[in-house]
């Protein structure tokens, strides 16, 4: 066969192991053999998908690729199973692994490559240590405490940042009950390990909504049926979701907190629609997302990580050694004119362009949409349908702690685009918390 690209090969196509594909690899796109057949479904499994169909938003990982001590679950490697794309980790946790994608924003019309397009850009959740990175690995529901461990299972109390409720104090690693805690908490998972950055939530959301837009069948995108076209998740304060009351969970104990995983109908609460793809992203209890911080509360200067630090190195949320609030790992990001001092808004301003775009990697611009900040015109008070009318809370908070997907009392303004950027690092709630996430 000649060499092709993941995206051009027929559905029937079956492919031999010395086949020639072009895949995403640290230097870039590149011909490799490939190592197996194509999935019972008689597609490549390996690549991200199209938008609107069946297993977008997932992959499956080659063998030579998993981390010793990980388990494909049974049906990893079918586009068409409930756990494609899903592995345990040693832990016992379940992720998923999202593979490397390129996007392009034209307006508020959002599309998705697993291959380098022109007019696309590789998303900054895939650079780290200076590298393109062939994709991530993130906890499939938010984490809960098992055994000691910051652990993520379906149907466990999601571990917070308050004594009150299911601290992360208590796990063996005894992390601080505050939101810079949660640095230590991902981190005590083992060896690579490390809280999910704003630039994967970034990429979660970038894939929902770029579902949604395409999907018309709830076969491949269950949350579609019900406005916004969105994940949905636990946030009217009685265990439903605010804009889908057929969308039901179940409760934790504490106040209206639900169990991790454990919306009916399930396939509505995850990031592509499908059993297989990510849950709890979207209410439930708010997650602190690292790579973005604040220095100072002055100005709307901010700081984004910067593509050579290595995001498993962050530990800690020390201010020195390399921690989460160390200066020297990140760069500069003005935001004046976009994020004012102190109010709410939320993200969609009529059909004014919500997110900048460039394929300059080096640019703010590139930064800010990865980090899921809008431009200036492309927020409002009411928001827009299409971006759930997701809420932003804006603020100049020194040692800011940003926090994604809003909280169970939260109602329809969360959603996977949802960011507050008005908490700092010492403080703690009993509805804020987090998962991990594994960078290969």
């Amino acid at each position: 066969m000649a060499s092709s690209t993941l995206r051009d090969l027929p559905a029937a196509t079956v492919l031999a192991p010395d086949d020639l594909l072009y895949v995403v690899t640290p230097d870039g796109d590149r011909k490799v053999s490939v190592s197996t057949l194509t999935s019972g479904a008689g597609s490549i499994q390996y690549d991200i998908g199209t938008a609107g169909t069946i297993g977008f938003g997932v992959a499956a990982i080659p063998d030579s690729m998993l981390p010793v001590g990980w388990t494909k679950l049974s049906g990893h490697n079918d586009r068409t199973h409930q756990n494609f794309g899903n592995v345990v980790d040693p832990n016992g946790s379940v992720m998923v692994w999202i593979p490397a994608f390129y996007f392009r924003w034209d307006a508020n019309a959002l599309s998705i490559s697993s291959t380098w397009q022109e007019g696309f850009v590789l998303h900054r959740a895939f650079i780290d240590d200076g590298e393109v990175k062939s994709g991530f690995f993130v906890d499939k529901y938010g984490c809960g405490i098992v055994s000691g461990k910051f652990v993520a299972q379906q149907g466990i109390d999601p571990a917070s940042t308050a004594a009150a409720h299911n601290p992360i104090s208590a796990l063996t690693a005894a992390p601080a009950n505050n939101y810079g805690g949660l640095y230590a908490a991902a981190a005590s998972r083992g060896s690579g390990f490390s809280l999910p950055s704003i630039f994967m939530y970034n990429a979660l959301a970038m894939l929902a909504y770029a579902h949604g837009k395409a999907a018309v069948s709830t076969a491949a995108c269950a949350y579609i049926d019900v406005l916004p076209k969105m994940p949905k998740g636990n946030n009217n304060n009685a265990l439903k979701d605010g804009n889908d009351a057929s969308v039901t969970f179940t409760a934790s104990g504490y106040s209206n907190c639900a169990l991790t995983g454990s919306g009916v109908p399930f396939a509505k609460t995850t990031h592509n629609g499908q059993a297989c793809g990510v849950a709890d992203l979207n209410g439930n209890i708010w997650e602190v997302a690292s790579g973005f911080v604040k220095f100072g509360a002055a100005d709307a200067v901010f700081a984004v990580l910067k593509q050579s630090v290595t995001l498993s190195s962050i530990q800690t949320d020390s201010t020195t050694g390399g921690g989460a609030y160390d200066p020297t790992l990140y760069d500069s990001l003005d935001l004046t004119g976009i994020i004012v001092a102190d109010t709410t808004t939320k993200f969609g301003n009529g059909s004014e362009t919500v997110f900048e775009m460039s394929t300059d990697v080096t640019s703010q611009a590139y930064k800010k949409t990865c980090s899921g900040i809008p431009l200036a015109n492309g927020k409002s008070v009411g928001g827009t349908t299409d971006f759930g009318s997701d809420y932003l809370r804006e603020y100049w908070r020194d040692q800011m702690a940003p926090m994604v997907g809003g909280h169970w009392a939260h109602g329809s303004p969360a959603g996977v685009f949802t960011l507050n950027l008005h908490t700092a690092r010492p403080h703690s709630s009993d509805a804020v918390g987090g998962r991990a996430s594994y960078l290969v």
